[in-house]
């Protein structure tokens, strides 16, 4: 099976697998280095759901086949790597929707920390758990990690702030 084939076939996004691509997708700020098979760059919602039920239905046929997610990489445990397929949300999953009158608002994973607390502060608001790497981090890495910064003991994880 050639797997960039296979799933270009499917996927409304970028698939790549040059060499530059995959170095840069071996690392993140963690020590560890694994070089995947492919990057992808998600369209949209429907990408993701159709990569999943692609690895699920192609997985017997090929045990290594999975799929991680990355936002901006800056996890430092090497949990955005792996050896088979990274899907990259950062370039086209990044909406950030307006705070509504419930003083909450809706993003994609792929948003920049650094764009939504601009966001957030032409309002008054922050979002009080980011990390020391709020410069570099993205949402959706900063959720499934649950990040703690320096206000944590006082406001909580980011658990604390997630609606959905």
């Amino acid at each position: 099976m050639n797997l960039e084939e296979e799933i270009k076939k499917f996927f409304k996004g970028e698939v790549v697998n040059d060499n530059n691509t995959l170095k840069k997708y071996s690392r993140d700020a963690s020590l560890f280095e694994v070089r995947p098979k492919l990057v992808v760059y998600p369209k949209d919602k429907s990408d993701l759901e159709n990569l999943v039920k692609f690895i699920s239905k192609n997985k017997s046929e090929d045990n290594t086949l999975s799929l991680t997610m990355r936002a901006a990489g800056s996890d430092m445990s090497g949990g955005s790597l792996n050896e088979s397929i990274i899907a990259d949300v950062t370039k086209h999953i990044n909406y950030i929707g307006e705070i509504d009158d419930e003083e909450s608002i809706t993003t994609e994973p792929g948003v920049f920390y650094r764009d939504f607390e601009r966001k957030t502060l032409e309002k008054g608001f922050i979002l009080p758990c980011f990390p020391a790497s709020k410069n570099l981090s993205a949402l959706g890495g900063m959720i499934s990690n649950n990040c703690a910064g320096e206000r944590t003991l006082r406001y909580g994880k980011m658990e604390n702030f997630i609606l959905e």
